[in-house]
């Protein structure tokens, strides 16, 4: 009777082995390190107005200032605008045409967050002129959200539902 040895297995090169098992490794550590993602229905939204009244404030101040440097770190990529007239207006073609606001005065900012979002609602009295229109300087509603990324806050979709006089 004849004994045969197995076949041979194709070995990885000597070299490429540590890289491999370095990279397997890696890999492990990445995923048993990360943080899913889960979203808990039943857990309650945290109070947040200190939060809210410091992000809403950036923005009337930004505007105010027409600091479009900080609004581009500030505003999200995907930050939109929502007039009262329907209009949704981007992120750059915001800070490209930023209205004309020459003072502001915020109410009660009620802030709501859940996991890494951050809802604000509020009434301003705004001296608002946005393209050439004059707004009401009388108390209108706001809404405001806000998402947190890398540690940074960051405007995501603001309403205005004030209509020019």
């Amino acid at each position: 009777m004849e004994i045969q040895s197995p076949r041979p297995s194709l070995p990885l090169p000597r070299t490429g082995a540590p890289a491999f098992a370095t990279a397997v490794m890696l890999a492990a550590v990445v995923v048993g390190c990360s943080k899913p993602t889960s979203y808990d229905q039943s857990a309650p939204a945290i109070p947040s107005n200190a939060e809210a009244t410091t992000k809403v404030t950036r923005l009337f101040e930004g505007v105010l200032k027409k600091d479009g440097a900080d609004l581009t770190k500030f505003l999200a990529p995907n930050f939109v605008l929502q007039r009262a007239n329907g209009n949704g207006i981007s992120r750059d073609a915001f800070i490209a045409e930023l209205p004309d606001l020459s003072s502001y005065k915020l109410g009660a900012i009620t802030g709501s967050a859940y996991g890494d979002t951050l809802t604000a609602t509020y009434s301003a009295s705004t001296e608002l002129i946005v393209d050439g229109r004059k707004f009401p300087s009388t108390p209108n509603p706001f809404l405001s959200t806000f998402v947190r990324a890398d540690g940074e806050w960051h405007l995501v979709s603001h309403g205005n539902f004030a209509g020019p006089e």
